[in-house]
């Protein structure tokens, strides 16, 4: 696996630099050390011979109209408050497609942060350098940098925390893990709320974190309660792109329990805010969303053109992944339209991307559309062999609800080859994922 980008550069020793800064001033050695120090004093300090204390450095500094940590690590005026809207900025070019410029702008950061001793900015460049293999679709190394992210948490905002821990459960849950990521979120969680006064952009990271993975498990009740603290914590939340973030999520929860008018409205304030920040990838996501939305609410002309343009606005922005769920949705929906040949075509498109990726979750919904579409075309034996396959998938990762509609279908296309005892065992095995959830009413 390849490793992830990083700079490193050489620092300037602490003599050396309070020399050059005196000189740049105009100052001899005697201006800058008097009154509380003398000539030869400040000689040592610049040869290296000599370590100054705080209260030196604090004297120096001042002297130099520095902080004693700019002179201390070599720390430009306002360099922290630079590299911060540098960080914002090429996150927004970012979201627009430009991968290769914002990441090298990401490591240009995370470098002078490492040589200017601040530590939260250098995790904060290494969560979007993993947001970068992120929007490439490459999750492993996705996860290897988000991980390298976690390595400076102790220096993270709580913010920042919840959202690298919101992008590792991301990641665990792609791969099949979803146990594993709703562990990882929950621990989280519980520790920030021990901790003292919770920050809310935090805990809303975290809630939000929480509902996919849940409702993938079938256990709704859990993501509504999650959903559900998460509305009552947006109140408090400041930062727009996860409050839109949540709305997203959101979403997903009340459509799986049939609230289809909430779902839409929380769409569309995730889409607005997304908007209004300039985070066009995320707007692009809520489109195709919102397609998901009307595709399963039987408005398939609405949801074509919606997948159409969410898909498109994908590519631009350069997100495979996003990408690669939107052209999912946009084949169900041509195979409901009867276009199963153009429907075929589409899911055949993607499997480069699939075949790179761990996502089992959008391997089985394939596999799950090529077998519906074989049965429509009349090949119950292909569809039978397909449709075991995306169960199998979705029994090992625990994608309970998925499993509970896979097994419905294969259960009817064994039936309709007349294989009855194989048929009663698929949907048996429907029961027990169902079983096995909490998917229940729900109030």
């Amino acid at each position: 696996m390849p490793s992830l980008p990083t700079l490193r550069t050489e620092a300037e020793p602490l003599g050396a630099r309070i020399r050059r800064l005196r000189r740049a001033r105009g100052l001899t050695q005697r201006e800058l050390a008097e009154p509380r120090y003398d000539r030869g004093f400040l000689a040592k300090v610049e040869s290296g011979s000599r370590v100054p204390s705080g209260d030196v450095l604090a004297h120096l500094a001042r002297r130099l109209g520095l902080t004693a940590d700019e002179l201390r690590f070599g720390r430009p005026p306002g360099a922290a408050a630079e590299l911060t809207d540098a960080l914002e900025t090429a996150y927004r070019e970012l979201q627009q497609g430009g991968l290769e410029s914002a990441e090298r702008e990401f490591t240009r950061v995370e470098g002078r942060a490492f040589e200017y001793r601040l530590p939260e900015i250098e995790c904060h460049a290494r969560f979007y350098l993993g947001e970068v293999q992120w929007q490439r679709y490459d999750i492993p190394l996705a996860a290897q940098g988000f991980a390298h992210a976690l390595e400076l948490s102790e220096a993270a905002s709580p913010r920042l925390y919840g959202m690298i821990v919101n992008r590792m459960a991301a990641c665990r849950a792609l791969s099949g893990d979803l146990g594993a990521s709703v562990a990882l979120v929950e621990t989280a969680l519980a520790e920030l709320r021990a901790a003292g006064p919770v920050d809310p952009d935090a805990e809303l990271a975290l809630l939000t974190a929480l509902i996919h993975p849940l409702i993938e498990m079938g256990a709704l009740r859990r993501a509504r309660r999650a959903a559900e603290e998460g509305r009552r914590t947006l109140a408090s939340a400041h930062r727009k792109d996860i409050a839109a973030r949540y709305h997203r999520q959101a979403a997903q929860l009340w459509q799986a329990i049939g609230l289809t008018e909430r779902a839409e409205k929380d769409l569309s304030r995730a889409l607005r805010l997304f908007t209004s920040i300039g985070y066009d990838r995320d707007a692009a996501r809520s489109r195709w969303a919102r397609g998901f939305l009307w595709r399963r609410m039987g408005r398939l002309d609405d949801a074509h053109a919606e997948l159409l343009l969410a898909r498109d606005l994908l590519a631009e922005a350069g997100s495979r992944e996003g990408v690669l769920g939107a052209t999912i949705e946009l084949a169900d929906v041509r195979r409901r339209q009867g276009a199963f040949d153009e429907a075929v075509a589409l899911a055949e498109g993607i499997r480069p991307l699939l075949d790179r990726s761990p996502d089992i979750e959008a391997r089985a919904e394939v596999l799950r559309l090529l077998g519906l579409i074989a049965r429509a075309k009349g090949d119950l034996p292909g569809a039978t062999g397909l449709l075991e396959e995306a169960a199998d998938a979705q029994e090992r990762a625990e994608l309970r609800g998925a499993l509970v509609a896979t097994s419905l279908h294969l259960g009817d296309t064994l039936r309709s080859r007349g294989l009855l005892a194989e048929a009663v065992q698929a949907y048996r095995r429907g029961v027990r994922a169902a079983a096995m959830s909490d998917s229940g009413p729900l109030g």
